[in-house]
């Protein structure tokens, strides 16, 4: 009995560990998506989270997760302004409305030199990230650090 119940239990967890899934926030339009108390808008905010930045998915009510934001942050985000991490590399694009352009830095702040403007609509793919700011492969084939804001899918 104690045996199967043991089964029972280990059959949960691995059904609930299942839908657990890494998502990137989409939210291009604003640059920020708000992690909240609770699952609907009228929960109090505890967090912007940036465009382009990790959560984990711990449970779903209606259009609403919970989620693990990057940071450690835990609260409920509207599914709508997020969006699967595709496995391997993902071609993410330039999107800079104000002067056209995202600088691409040696590391991961604005204190870092830049090594080039990569224009709006070019591609990078994302090889690691820091914060806010992304490691990146240039399509014209430099590799650096940029602003994960500027980022789109």
């Amino acid at each position: 009995m104690i045996r199967q119940l043991g089964f029972v239990l280990l059959a949960l967890v691995l059904a609930v560990a299942a839908r657990a899934e890494v998502m990137i926030v989409n939210s291009p339009g604003d640059g920020f998506l708000n992690l909240r108390t609770g699952p609907g808008g009228s929960f109090a905010i505890i967090m912007e989270m940036d465009h382009g930045t990790a959560v984990n998915t711990l449970e779903f009510s209606g259009n609403w997760a919970r989620v693990e934001h990057e940071s450690g942050a835990v609260g409920w985000a509207h599914r709508k302004y997020m969006v699967p991490y595709a496995a391997g590399p993902a071609k993410w694009y330039i999107y800079s409305p104000g002067d056209g352009y995202l600088n691409l830095r040696t590391g991961p702040g604005t204190q870092f030199a830049v090594i080039t403007r990569m224009y709006n609509g070019s591609w990078v793919e994302i090889l690691e990230r820091s914060g806010n700011w992304v490691r990146v492969f240039h399509e014209y084939g430099d590799e650096g650090w940029a602003y994960s804001k500027y980022l789109r899918r």
